[in-house]
């Protein structure tokens, strides 16, 4: 009897801890420096939100990078990564509503004539075969009592926020990969050309 209870006992535990409520995640804090948050800004604006063509001017670096931004496949990659991740979080924000579910079937069967079944279904029926249609109509509901929904919904938004910055990453990347091989292609030909005028005082 001592060892049934005991059993007993640690399995409502082991249900209990199962059915524990999940608690909420609470971020690090920030080792930034006070002096650096109270600080007064002298001016509201940031270079990273000014447009790219505000500090280069350059006519052909902007359709280059512009060219690049829009033919690189990993900048398509990440916007087709943003798409994906929007979608997942707009159907995580349907979880608290009710789910509908509509089934419907039909089947059609013909007995043989010669059968008991056959011989009943066309002397009281008129008819040589059987249709049966079903319509099945259900309404699910989950109670979010453990969190669960609460936490996809977190998730879904932590991976929309996580593939926006990576595409911010990949935009910055290639914007600086560009333009420096853009200026190194200028200063290339900068050389040669130095080098082609020493040559000419040379032999002259």
């Amino acid at each position: 009897m001592k060892r049934f209870n005991i059993f007993t006992i640690l399995l409502l535990a082991l249900i209990w801890s199962g059915c524990s409520v999940s608690k909420d995640l609470a971020l690090p804090e920030s080792l930034a420096p006070k002096m650096f948050r109270n600080m007064a800004p002298k001016d509201s604006s940031s270079i990273g939100d000014l447009p790219l063509k505000n500090f280069i001017n350059d006519l052909t670096v902007q359709n280059l990078i512009d060219t690049a931004l829009v033919k690189n496949y990993d900048m398509q990659i990440a916007l087709k990564n943003i798409d994906a991740a929007e979608v997942l979080f707009k159907q995580s924000k349907l979880g608290y509503l009710p789910e509908l579910k509509l089934q419907v079937t039909a089947s059609s069967s013909r007995p043989s004539d010669n059968s008991l079944n056959g011989l009943s279904l066309n002397q009281f029926t008129g008819s040589t075969h059987i249709e049966d249609y079903n319509a099945n109509l259900g309404v699910f509901w989950e109670a979010d009592i453990w969190g669960k929904i609460r936490n996809q919904k977190a998730g879904a938004l932590a991976s929309f926020l996580q593939t926006e910055e990576a595409r911010k990453a990949v935009q910055t990347r290639l914007v600086a990969n560009v333009a420096q091989g853009y200026y190194n292609l200028l200063m290339l030909d900068a050389q040669l050309e130095i080098a082609r005028k020493n040559l000419k005082l040379n032999d002259s």
